[in-house]
């Protein structure tokens, strides 16, 4: 019985969590992730409630629990009806569409008595290893995605410090920015020695502010001087650090400068 009570409580919280998700997205509700977890929490709390509760009062339990789910995940609202709807929508879908996976690469998942946690695996393995499969997909869809967008604009570019660095850089036509007569640009992802030629340039005093405005204010950013070498130009350029940290495929997001002006 132990081992059925963890199957009820690992199965129920990642499939209800999986299904409130779900429904918050499809409806494009403003969620938290944490409450959407604990409304799984909720939804697997009620299920092991629901072994020891019979009748009409079982049906106004599981009632109660999708309420409370759907209150706990995404709170009230407009569209908490129809929240509710989409959750119980999508069990039913859920809960075809498992059943027919079982019965069509023929596992085993009911006893001699029609009772249903008698698999080698539990289910929520499935529902992890399925959602994971998918999430990696979707992943890899949206990578390919984004590369082909920017690959047009992604060139290869030699930045002379200390010594020649060949990297990639990103032509952004809309960066204008320059300081004392030189564009800046901007390294949003570290290459070898670059971390520690900038510190080495900080406590030498060699370093300056660049002031950046954005859509959130002004503010000011470390840079250091050097020359760089793409789209069959060469100019000095201020190399400064970004406010906040990128996440890019390429090394440097450049100057206008280097994209026609």
């Amino acid at each position: 019985m132990n081992v059925y009570a963890e199957y009820v409580v690992l199965d129920n919280l990642a499939l209800d969590t999986l299904l409130l998700w779900g429904a918050a997205v499809t409806l494009r509700l403003p969620f938290k992730k944490w409450r959407i977890f604990l409304g799984g929490v909720v939804g697997a709390g009620c299920a092991v409630a629901s072994v020891y509760v019979f009748g009409v009062w079982l049906y106004l339990l599981k009632a109660a629990c999708l309420a409370a789910m759907c209150i706990t995940a995404v709170g009230f609202g407009k569209k908490l009806f129809w929240y509710i709807l989409l959750t119980v929508a999508y069990t039913f879908v859920a809960g075809g569409a498992i059943v027919g996976m079982f019965n069509l690469f023929n596992v085993s998942y009911l006893d001699a008595n029609g009772r249903f946690y008698t698999m080698n695996v539990p289910l929520f393995v499935y529902v992890l290893a399925l959602t994971s499969a998918a999430f990696l997909c979707y992943s890899i869809a949206v990578y390919v995605k984004q590369t082909k967008k920017i690959a047009p604009h992604i060139v290869k570019i030699t930045v002379k410090l200390n010594k020649d660095y060949q990297l990639t850089g990103f032509c952004d036509s809309g960066n204008t920015l320059v300081y004392d007569g030189a564009p800046v640009c901007f390294v949003t992802k570290r290459f070898g020695g670059f971390a520690d030629y900038f510190a080495q340039q900080l406590l030498l005093d060699k370093c300056v502010k660049v002031p950046v405005s954005t859509v959130a204010g002004t503010t000011a950013v470390q840079a250091v001087a050097a020359h760089i070498e793409a789209c069959g130009k060469q100019m000095k350029v201020w190399l400064a650090l970004p406010a906040e940290k990128c996440h890019t495929f390429y090394n440097v997001l450049l100057s206008n400068e280097f994209c026609g002006g």
